[in-house]
Parts: C-alpha cells; sequence; structure tokens
C-alpha cells in the first residue's frame, strides 16, 4: 500500500477507504437481509451511526502532534468518536422495546461498527503516524546543558 504524500492526502484517502467499505458492508446487509420488512431502516440507521462516527474518529486521529499530551488526548477523542454513536445507537434500540426489527437492527449495527472499527485499525497502521527510525535517540538525550547520564 503507497502511503499518501501529505497528512491531508491520507486523511482524504482514509475518508475514501472508510466510505468504500462502508457501502460494501451496506450492500452486503442488504444482500443477506432477504427481503424481511424493516432491513433497509435497519441498515440505514446502522449505517448512519457507525459511518459519522468512524469517519470523525478518523478525522480526529489525523492531528497528530509532537507534545504526547495532545496526542494522547486527540487519540482518546478519536476513540470516543468512533464509539460514542454506536453506543448512543445500541441504547435508543434498547430503549424501544425488543422486538425482530430493533434485534435485527441492533445485529447490523454491531456488524457494521466491527467492520469500520477494523478498517480504522487497518488504516492507522499503515498511513498513521511515521515511526522514529530503529536506534533513533529521543531529543531529549542529545542535551548537552545538563548534568550527563
Amino acid at each position: 500500500m503507497i502511503r499518501p504524500a501529505t497528512p491531508m492526502n491520507a486523511g482524504i484517502a482514509g475518508t475514501a477507504v472508510v466510505g468504500g467499505v462502508l457501502a460494501v458492508v451496506a450492500g452486503l446487509a442488504l444482500l443477506q437481509g432477504g427481503g424481511r420488512p424493516g432491513r433497509l431502516e435497519a441498515v440505514a440507521f446502522a449505517a448512519a451511526v457507525t459511518g459519522c462516527g468512524s469517519i470523525a474518529g478518523w478525522w480526529a486521529s489525523r492531528r497528530a502532534t509532537a507534545a504526547p499530551a495532545a496526542a494522547l488526548g486527540g487519540a482518546i477523542a478519536a476513540s470516543a468518536l468512533r464509539t460514542a454513536p454506536p453506543l448512543a445507537g445500541l441504547a435508543w434500540l434498547a430503549a424501544g422495546g425488543r422486538n425482530e426489527g430493533t434485534a435485527d437492527a441492533a445485529a447490523v449495527l454491531v456488524v457494521f461498527y466491527l467492520s469500520l472499527l477494523a478498517t480504522t485499525i487497518f488504516l492507522e497502521i499503515m498511513w498513521g503516524p511515521a515511526a522514529p527510525r530503529a536506534g533513533a535517540r529521543p531529543p531529549a538525550c542529545d542535551r548537552t546543558d545538563g548534568p550527563g547520564i
């Protein structure tokens, strides 16, 4: 896989990949549904909830920074953006009562969430911030103005 030249290109390419996976999973979910009543609504609900969260989380994780605290905050924000909408969707479905339609929608929501989570993990591994070179010393080790270790 080719690494995009700039972080903005990586963000756009990642959004396209997540959107493509979202479309494929939606198509497979509709084909697998077999024309059951409420299936189209369940797939649309799951795609909207998980798609928005995954794309927002992907863009939040693109905010690379050299400050460790800010990088950690960005990673936590990205995780929250990916996780909170599907959890809220499951809570909303559970509050509506238990019937065949809500059980189907909950199952579709979980499948969408896991598919998009795997996709964003793969993208973070492939297009995430570059790792330091092997054997490279952290900048703090190059200081010569203080006592040596």
